[in-house]
């Protein structure tokens, strides 16, 4: 199943570019597009990984081969870094993902 976002990827990728030239705070930005703090900073870290494409809003869910889910999971539990780190350095979207997969 998908995920429907209230807003389009265009304002998010406008949003983050903003916060990042330091026009404004990202708290701030959030409020004005009406979202959790934790969604935007979700949408930094995504626009951090995957640049602006990453934000882009698609119609299916990403899929990561097995190969690049083991690696992740045994790079973070060995201490390779925080979830947003290892994230970052596989190229996923999501925190909550990554700590599904250490879950298991």
């Amino acid at each position: 199943m998908s995920h429907r976002s209230r807003v389009s990827g265009s304002e998010k990728i406008a949003a983050i570019e903003k916060y990042l030239r330091g026009e404004d705070t990202l708290s701030h930005l959030a409020s004005l597009l009406g979202v959790d703090f934790k969604s935007a900073q979700q949408w930094l870290q995504t626009y951090h990984s995957l640049g602006p494409n990453g934000l882009i809003n698609t119609s299916k869910n990403t899929a990561y081969s097995v190969e690049l889910r083991t690696s992740a999971v045994k790079d973070y539990l060995v201490g390779g870094g925080s979830y947003m780190d290892i994230c970052r350095k596989y190229g996923i979207k999501s925190t909550c993902q990554l700590r599904y997969w250490c879950l298991l």
